[in-house]
């Protein structure tokens, strides 16, 4: 069974509902709501994770730790906590730090950014071997490196930004 997502104008308005393989179609019409989680640790380094090799988009890069569709009906807080289990992670709601929405026009996406900080050994992190085909600490300067070679899932410079930003301001506070 397809996967429903809800769906939104492009300033946050709810219309509905649709399946998501309509919500990925070329130029759907309306947004939908992924989550795009930022994971650091006290150390002050970053966590990524290697795409597995059988994802449909983007497979055997580097990405974000954690990201992912909002199902129908659930919060973006509890779509993030749900795709941070692919990584192991066991977390609650106030382990989170809103960031704010990214609006990517190009995947008609309205993004809801969370910065998690959590001290775990990547070996006690148990992948799900569908989505992830590792994971990695890096510090920031290795991470922009990273994030501006084509190793990288390409976002756009706009998004970048936003991203370094925001872990060059919470790490090590």
């Amino acid at each position: 069974m397809e996967e429903i997502l809800d769906i939104y104008t492009r300033d946050g308005k709810h219309l509905g509902s649709k399946e998501k393989s309509i919500c990925h179609s070329s130029n759907p019409g309306f947004y939908h709501k992924p989550v795009w989680i930022w994971v650091i640790n006290s150390k002050g380094q970053i966590l990524l994770q290697k795409r597995a090799k059988v994802k449909k988009s983007f497979p055997d890069l580097w990405d974000m730790p954690s990201a992912g569709h909002v199902s129908a009906g659930e919060t973006s807080i509890h779509g993030a906590i749900r795709e941070t289990e692919e990584l192991g992670l066991e977390t609650l709601e106030n382990d989170y730090l809103y960031v704010g929405e990214f609006v990517a026009d190009i995947s008609w996406e309205l993004a809801q950014i969370y910065l998690l900080k959590i001290d775990k050994d990547i070996s006690d992190m148990k992948l799900q071997i569908e989505e992830v085909a590792e994971v990695k600490w890096v510090n920031l300067e290795e991470f922009k490196e990273l994030f501006y070679s084509t190793d990288f899932v390409p976002f756009d410079d706009e998004y970048r930004t936003l991203v370094i930003e925001l872990l060059e301001d919470n790490i090590n506070k």
